[in-house]
């Protein structure tokens, strides 16, 4: 079959389906052995066993389920209200103050949890009733949740640069350090944002009441001690795989260990705590691996089948500067961001576009984060923003999606200045992973 034929017939279909209800995964992988047995016969049913043999077979696939665990595990743990308890002491004094918590809650969150879906739910359940009873304006109290919780893509250890790394064969542990820079550009920028907002608008963030700030120093120091276990987990998990000391994969069992440890010295590490953990950690990997199996066999015969060599002569083709064929590629993910999983936009799209971009001259690495950053965009633009869901589900009833949407747009813009800082200025991107493992 001709690659343009193919590629036409293959993503119709892939976008009708999806259309009518059918969940992604069985999506992918119905198309792609629906084809590869119409275009080789029955024996192109190899093409799934193969597939799935590459992907359990990389030693990257372990972080998967033990950082998964480690999140739903310190989920259960307590840590994330006494976190954000420690830091509206010390921020709610001011305009915004709260907001600024949440931003600040959601950083760290990202860091011990790996998943953005987990850090907007944990906050909307903690900070949300917090702001809206201190008089916050809900589309700011909203909207910084939904940004901050969606900076778990970004924030090491995120699940979504392992999900890219095993895809295009990229250095894992490159990836996670390449997202520390970015990501405390964008909490920066949503920070910025909310106190300048919020001094120009008292009434957007007041300050927290008085009974709230009226707290000694002395006091104010002892809240801290909520801090340490976390932050000696983030750090032992991060300093090992930047010191070259461990893999991605081991540092996730030290993660895993960690957080049933945090559970034990808050007193909750409990039958039914560590049952759920793992019951949670199971449908979560289940969820993902199915997407990522079920794209694999969709690439794989998209690829035998010319259509990736099809895209990339195509692009390539284009008369056009290099830096503008990466604003196609952006465009493409920001638009199919709107309405697909980012799972799925990773597997799927990543192997066509890498090797464009490496022709193109462009540093892989420094791409497969900008890659990244553009997935934080589609976690919340509507009218499917995956972060405006979770919210939605642990909200007040009285919230609208409406409301929600509205929220998003200031950050969202935000997230795109963030994307043209960290491509004018890469080195936000690669100065830490340049120097892994020689400090």
């Amino acid at each position: 079959m001709e690659p343009g034929l193919l590629t036409f017939l293959m993503f119709t279909s892939f976008f009708v389906l999806l259309a009518i209800g059918v969940p992604l995964a069985w999506t992918t992988a119905g198309i792609g052995i629906l084809f590869a047995s119409f275009m080789w016969g029955g024996d192109a049913l190899s093409i799934v066993v193969l597939r799935v043999w590459d992907i359990m077979n990389n030693p990257n696939i372990i972080a998967i389920p033990l950082f998964v665990f480690m999140g739903t595990m310190l989920q259960k743990s307590g840590i994330a209200k006494a976190l954000f308890e420690a830091i509206h002491i010390w921020s709610g004094g001011i305009r915004g103050g709260l907001a600024a918590a949440t931003i600040i809650l959601c950083t760290i969150l990202g860091a011990m949890i790996g998943t953005a879906g987990a850090a907007v739910t944990i906050a909307g359940l903690i900070a949300l009733p917090f702001m809206l009873s201190n008089g916050y304006d809900r589309e700011m109290a909203l909207g910084s949740i939904i940004a901050g919780g969606a900076l778990g893509v970004l924030i090491p250890p995120s699940i979504m640069f392992i999900i890219y790394g095993v895809t295009v064969g990229e250095s894992v542990g490159a990836l996670f350090m390449g997202g520390v820079g970015p990501g405390l550009l964008f909490g920066s920028l949503y920070i910025a944002y909310i106190l300048t907002k919020c001094y120009l608008n008292p009434d957007a963030g007041p300050a927290a009441k008085i009974e709230d700030r009226n707290i000694s120093f002395k006091e104010k120091l002892k809240v801290l001690k909520s801090l340490f276990l976390p932050m000696m987990l983030v750090i032992s998990i991060m300093g090992s795989i930047f010191a070259g000391i461990a893999t991605p994969g081991e540092a996730s069992g030290v993660g895993a260990f960690g957080a049933i440890i945090c559970a034990l010295v808050n007193k909750q590490l409990t039958k039914e705590n560590l049952t759920t953990s793992l019951y949670d950690t199971m449908k979560t990997v289940g969820l993902i691996m199915w997407i990522t199996f079920g794209a694999m066999v969709f690439i794989a015969t998209y690829t035998l089948g010319g259509g990736i060599d099809f895209v990339q002569d195509m692009l390539l083709g284009l008369d056009m500067n290099p830096w503008a064929i990466l604003l196609i590629i952006q465009l493409i993910l920001l638009l199919l961001g709107m309405v697909l999983d980012i799972i799925g936009i990773t597997v799927l799209l990543a192997p066509i576009f890498v090797p464009v971009i490496e022709q193109l001259g462009f540093d892989p690495l420094w791409f497969g984060v900008i890659f990244n950053l553009n997935l934080q965009i589609a976690y919340l633009s509507p009218p499917f923003g995956y972060a405006i869901f979770y919210l939605k589900a642990v909200a007040p009833k009285d919230v609208t999606i409406m409301e929600m949407y509205r929220s998003v747009v200031p950050f969202m813009i935000l997230q795109i200045i963030g994307i043209i800082l960290c491509m004018v200025f890469p080195q936000i991107i690669l100065w830490l992973p340049s120097l892994m493992g020689k400090i």
